[in-house]
């Protein structure tokens, strides 16, 4: 096992648990979304495209260059419960991160559950985690109760709702309130006057259900990935998505197009800078807000908290639990955590390393704890 995972070592052994050694190799059953059941969802939903195959060979090469036997499985909403049944594993690398049947048709919590019941280590959060950070809702609540800094914010019901009256006079965003990726989220999301609000807010209703408007913060967009449970969780440097001048100045936003579409021109017209050029103070402030967002919300084993600067005021936009960890030969095809975790020293294999040796040591607290 590698030093510099800075976890643990057991002299190339592997974890010790219940007093005997998981030898390495470890055998890793690599859990993953079957890409041929995408696009069940709403809206952009239907266009979002699960990019496997590329970000799945840098895994098992990684995985396979640690010294572990790794074997893919790709599962479905229908076969996810009977996969995770039969894994013959040691650990499970989960990267299933759907919205489930009513959303994008993919497994998400459904495979936490399904790993749950089958008693595996495996990385990442807890369902109950999971599932929460999947509603913007019911997570703002969360870590509005725990004092976490978020935007005001108000859930419509109707186009025809009052607004309350901290939200006046403010310019405001219009997104769904419980889907993914920024599906939903355009650059006209963006609304400064009654009529467009009340526009964006129809337009949401009809494709994804009551929107969640809040008061935009139009300062820079940061991420803060952690990686960790409990007292163990480490925060990686802060990371800026820096946007190009395609984006108009007012309304510099990961649009669900400059993520997902490759073929648009927003989707090169930003860059990733990691670590973000702050202040020491901002950046210790924005990684402690992170941190607090990330306990608030019970996550375990790895996590990304999406924040705002409101001039040196770190604002919390939502907290993503076991966000993606695609992968692939080009920076372009990186998700976020990677490169913050490359900031910090954490290779992707030692970051996959990092994640499977966090996954041991949650399941043999939830063991000791039975």
């Amino acid at each position: 096992m590698s030093q510099a995972s800075g976890l643990l070592s057991c002299d190339g052994l592997g974890i010790v648990k219940h007093r005997r050694v998981c030898v390495l190799p470890w055998r890793v059953a690599v859990l993953l979304c079957d890409p041929a059941q995408a696009g069940a969802g709403r809206g952009d939903e239907k266009e979002t495209e699960v990019r496997t195959e590329d970000s799945l060979r840098c895994v098992l090469a990684a995985l396979e260059g640690l010294g572990h036997q790794a074997q893919p499985f790709r599962v479905r909403l229908a076969n996810v419960d009977s996969v995770v049944a039969g894994l013959q594993a040691d650990v499970v690398l989960n990267l299933c991160d759907g919205n489930g049947p009513d959303r994008d048709g993919l497994p998400g919590v459904e495979a936490i559950a399904a790993l749950e019941r089958r008693g595996l280590p495996y990385s990442g959060s807890r369902s109950a985690a999971y599932g929460l950070t999947c509603d913007k809702v019911r997570m703002r609540e969360v870590l509005a109760a725990a004092g976490v800094p978020i935007p005001l914010g108000q859930v419509f019901q109707s186009e025809h709702q009052t607004l309350n009256e901290n939200l006046r006079s403010r310019r405001l965003i219009v997104k769904p309130s419980n889907s993914f990726g920024s599906c939903g989220i355009d650059l006209d999301s963006i609304v400064d006057t009654e009529e467009q609000l009340r526009g964006r807010v129809a337009e949401v209703l009809r494709v994804y259900g009551s929107p969640l408007v809040e008061e935009f913060i139009a300062g820079r967009e940061l991420t803060v990935a952690v990686i960790g449970s409990g007292h163990r969780a480490e925060v990686l440097p802060p990371l800026e998505v820096v946007f190009g001048e395609l984006f108009p100045p007012d309304r510099q936003i990961r649009t669900h197009e400059a993520k997902a579409d490759l073929l648009s021109p927003y989707y090169d017209a930003f860059t990733i800078s990691c670590p973000a050029a702050l202040p020491p103070d901002v950046a210790r402030r924005c990684q402690a807000v992170g941190l607090a967002a990330y306990r608030a919300c019970h996550c375990k084993g790895y996590g990304r908290v999406d924040i705002r600067l409101r001039q040196d005021e770190p604002i919390v936009l939502e907290v993503n639990a076991n966000c993606s960890l695609e992968f692939g030969e080009h920076d372009r095809d990186w998700a976020l955590l990677p490169f913050a975790a490359q900031a910090a020293g954490l290779h992707f294999p030692l970051l996959l390393q990092r994640l499977l040796e966090e996954a041991f040591i949650d399941h043999q607290a939830l063991t000791d704890a039975d």
